[in-house]
């Protein structure tokens, strides 16, 4: 089980506008608008990391409270207990929970902000599972295909454009799914051999690279455009894609059917 630093991410000695600004940071995550497009089941979970973020909150920022988390710590697991200030005479009431901060709304060009941290994995992993739920359906919508997982991708699909009465059929897409806790360079860079191991033919490769979270839009330019420097301007179309929102950036060549494919996953949100 977690303790109350590891649910917050934050060092045992931590100060109290750390852990605030912590909480904001993670329960902001967990917000009942956040998750009520994912089913029951996974607003049921969020409530239950929201709760014990804000248990822990309420803890943390109590200082004689924590001085006896702290101490009960250290008899669970028998280490060095993490440092505190003394014990006050009497315990003080919290400050309350901070409000959580309001999503960041991208239009396809996110601002120069700080990724965020990750989560816990019990949180990252029910957002994965509905995220990926929902791609796959999208999927079966949109390119009229079923979307499989293969080693190093979640998802993947094909989808064969017909040929209209007055114009040729357009190029083959294959697309590869990989969700990741945050969308930045290194999360480019793992995901690029594999993707190039799965070029086959005239058929167009995008890769969705998705997760609760993107870097700066100029730092992953430079790492798309290093791995392609790397590949001799060859690799796939890639599609940074934010799962709390469904916001992407789209390269000028994304092929249509993953506009549209982006575009009911976002209406599906509202």
């Amino acid at each position: 089980m977690k303790s109350h630093y590891e649910l917050l991410s934050v060092a045992p000695d931590a100060p109290d506008d750390e852990i605030k600004k912590a909480f904001r940071r993670e329960i902001a995550r967990y917000h009942p608008d956040k998750v009520q497009h994912l089913g029951k089941e996974f607003q049921d979970m969020a409530a239950g990391v929201a709760a014990d973020l804000t248990e822990a909150y309420r803890i943390l920022m109590d200082p004689g409270l924590r001085a006896k988390y702290n101490d009960d710590l250290l008899g669970a697991r028998g280490a060095s207990a993490p440092p505190h200030s003394p014990r006050p005479p009497a315990p003080q009431e919290p400050p309350p929970p901070p409000a959580p901060a309001a999503s960041s709304t991208f239009s396809g060009s996110p601002g120069p902000q700080a990724p965020p941290r990750a989560s816990s994995d019990a949180g990252v992993g029910f957002v994965k599972k509905a995220s990926l739920s929902r791609v796959k359906d999208a999927i079966a919508d949109v390119m009229g295909a079923e979307a499989v997982p293969m080693p190093g991708f979640d998802l993947t699909a094909t989808s064969t454009p017909k040929r209209g009465l007055f114009k040729k059929a357009g190029d083959a897409v294959r697309l590869l799914v990989k969700f990741v806790p945050l969308v930045d360079g290194a999360a480019v860079a793992d995901a690029w051999p594999n993707v190039m191991k799965s070029r086959s033919g005239d058929t167009v490769v995008c890769l969705l690279l998705v997760g609760p979270g993107l870097a700066p839009s100029k730092d992953l330019a430079a790492a798309i455009n290093e791995q392609r420097r790397k590949s001799r301007n060859a690799g796939p179309v890639l599609v940074p894609v934010d799962v709390r929102d469904w916001e992407a950036l789209f390269p000028p060549d994304t092929p249509a059917t993953v506009r549209a494919l982006i575009q009911r996953l976002k209406e599906e949100k509202r």
